[in-house]
């Protein structure tokens, strides 16, 4: 069975703070990235996979049902692998399946109107904090935090950062 090192929901998937910072020092071989669009993209999906040879790290592509597919057929092999996810829906549908996340960093969700906030690169609207609430009353620890050496929000202060 795999080892889940980081589960970040990042609306930008993979790029230099993914491969530089996140994925450094927990012995992360592969990155499962989980977007329908992307995945059902063979063009994009090519793009992403083909990254792993500049940073000698197994990348993935796949749907929000296909991550639960992969689980459920062998459990992500042996990788120590970080999961990225371009929602918070795709998350919760993880959980939902089964997929066992030790926690969910929130780094990177667009800040747009009708959203609050939360650190630097993440708006939190209530359809979002709902799914992540659900995710949470599951027992996964959620939090917002850009990278590792910056400031680290739990969901219940990022919710009444917006006022609930």
């Amino acid at each position: 069975m795999a080892v889940i090192n980081l589960a970040r929901i990042d609306d930008r998937l993979i790029h230099g703070q993914v491969m530089q910072v996140w994925s450094k020092g927990h012995g992360t071989n592969a990155i499962f990235v989980v977007d329908d669009a992307t995945a059902s993209d063979e063009f994009m999906k090519e793009i992403y996979e083909s990254t792993q040879s500049t940073g000698n790290m197994k990348i993935k592509v796949f749907s929000s049902d296909g991550i639960v597919d992969e689980w459920n057929k062998n459990q992500f092999g042996d990788y120590k692998l970080m999961l990225v996810y371009k929602s918070a829906a795709y998350v919760k549908k993880s959980v939902d399946g089964g997929i066992p996340l030790p926690f969910v960093d929130v780094g990177g969700i667009a800040i747009r109107p009708g959203s609050t906030r939360i650190i630097p690169s993440v708006g939190l609207n209530e359809k979002d904090a709902e799914l992540l609430k659900a995710v949470q009353d599951k027992g996964v620890e959620v939090f917002f935090q850009n990278i590792p050496s910056s400031e680290k929000v739990s969901l219940d202060d990022a919710i009444k950062r917006m006022g609930k």
